[in-house]
């Protein structure tokens, strides 16, 4: 090709870009486009993000700090976000394109007012005292101890209390990242909408975890007609039934070599994900074993919950992980999980499978 149509070419390219437009070639052209490899057709997915480990005691050390610096009354919810260094530009607060997470702190005496929001959300806890740490879901009183599960789901009113003698830190899970871009994002204060800061309470945990135990449910409206009916509304699953779980399941020789463990959190009324959006589950590792690499379309943050693993990534890349740690994964990065110790580690996950199999696009493969 002459010099001169090559310089026409590029002279159109740059007036379509400079009046808003633009075209296959340029955009998304495999071989021929500029920009970002997570933005064209690719043989296989390319991530946006990169893996990523977040000590969590750098995380807590900045939490104490910050609760000296800032009241939950100014506040709101006085927390530490996880901000994967390739999307910080660009995403606010993003772990992962879909999954925000964070540690969020309330002192003794301390009070998070309610309100509530489209994006799903969830608790897991991971210091409190031995009474009067709290999660108020809709009017439900759900204690947060080690390890609880604790679900505020799409547009349930939600509050957080410390009546305890000593400070509770907990991980704060949500999709709200996907509910930003596709514009369904809405959100409320119950001062402005009752003139109350916070809920009055109904029930104890037991009314939520009682009503499903023995694999019957009673038809108890557990939610008001404001909320949306796909919710799940199973809201608190305690640490103790999970663990015993695995514990079950590994005296059982149960796993698998590229999963190892595995606890589902399940919405019991349609045994689906834990929400629409977001699953999570809870894995054992055993001792002296390694979880065996796979290709996976999901953006999965792990959280290690007991023990110590070495996830092994490609181009010799490792993160070494201790208690609380929060370790993030990016769609089809391969990985591998080794427990070297002589005690079993278990890790709590956050993932966004559920919109890939939904979509369509969920897809495994064998390294």
């Amino acid at each position: 090709m002459s010099a001169t149509p090559e310089l026409s070419r590029e002279a159109f390219i740059e007036d379509l870009i400079a009046h808003n437009f633009t075209t296959y070639f340029v955009a998304t052209h495999s071989k021929s486009a500029s920009s970002n490899p997570a933005f064209r057709f690719t043989p296989s997915p390319v991530s946006i993000a990169v893996p990523y480990s977040w000590s969590y005691s750098d995380a807590r050390e900045r939490l104490m700090s910050l609760s000296s610096l800032l009241t939950t009354e100014e506040a709101e919810r006085r927390n530490i976000n996880f901000v994967n260094p390739s999307l910080k530009d660009f995403m606010p607060a993003a772990a992962l394109p879909t999954l925000r997470g964070g540690i969020q702190l309330l002192l003794p005496d301390e009070q998070a007012y309610s309100h509530r929001h489209t994006a799903n959300a969830f608790r897991l806890v991971f210091e409190a005292p031995e009474s009067g740490a709290y999660t108020n879901v809709e009017g439900n009183r759900l204690p947060m101890s080690m390890g609880d599960l604790i679900l505020t789901p799409n547009w349930t009113w939600h509050d957080h209390h410390n009546e305890g003698d000593s400070h509770v830190i907990w991980y704060d899970g949500l999709d709200v990242l996907m509910a930003y871009w596709i514009g369904g994002v809405f959100y409320e204060e119950m001062v402005d909408v009752t003139g109350e800061k916070y809920q009055a309470i109904k029930h104890g945990a037991n009314a939520v975890t009682d009503n499903f135990g023995p694999g019957m449910i009673h038809r108890r409206k557990m939610f008001p007609d404001h909320i949306p009916a796909s919710n799940n509304p199973l809201i608190y699953y305690p640490y103790s039934k999970a663990r015993a779980a695995l514990t079950e399941l590994a005296d059982q020789g149960a796993g698998d070599p590229h999963e190892g463990i595995v606890v589902e959190y399940v919405n019991p009324v349609t045994c689906g994900p834990t929400f629409p959006t977001m699953g999570t589950s809870i894995r054992l590792i055993k001792e002296q074993s390694t979880v065996e690499a796979m290709h996976k379309t999901e953006n999965i943050i792990f959280i290690t919950m007991e023990g110590s693993v070495t996830f092994h990534l490609p181009d010799d890349q490792k993160f070494t992980t201790e208690l609380h740690d929060v370790t993030a994964m990016p769609s089809w990065v391969p990985y591998s999980i080794t427990n070297s110790s002589k005690t079993p580690a278990v890790l709590f996950s956050q993932t966004d499978r559920p919109l890939f199999e939904t979509l369509g696009f969920y897809r495994e493969q064998k390294t």
